[in-house]
């Protein structure tokens, strides 16, 4: 089938050989490195640099800061998990500024 992935062509940055990989399906990740530099010294972060937040919740160590998507998640990485705990931050988000205005 001309629209579907039959392999990939794979090379070693070590040596620079380049083989080919028969494969039925791909899956693309974009990085493993949390884009959380600007928050050093402010947020609470893992060794790895991502953001630390509070047991099941997406609050970090400031109040009314969330943290959510690839910046937390060192485990899924994946649009859908982020999509989710971009929900969740802004669900919690609105308790906080409600609370806070009451």
């Amino acid at each position: 089938d001309p629209k579907s992935v039959t392999g990939i062509k794979i090379k070693n940055l070590k040596t620079n050989s380049v083989s080919e990989l028969k494969i039925d399906g791909l899956f693309i990740a974009i990085g493993h490195i949390p884009a959380t530099s600007i928050f050093k010294g402010q947020l609470s972060m893992d060794k790895e640099g991502y953001i630390l937040t509070k047991p099941d919740s997406t609050a970090t160590n400031i109040p009314g800061v969330y943290a959510a998507g690839d910046v937390k998640d060192k485990v899924f990485r994946q649009a859908i998990t982020a999509a989710g705990m971009g929900c969740m931050s802004a669900l919690e988000a609105e308790k906080f500024l409600s609370e806070k205005s009451s």
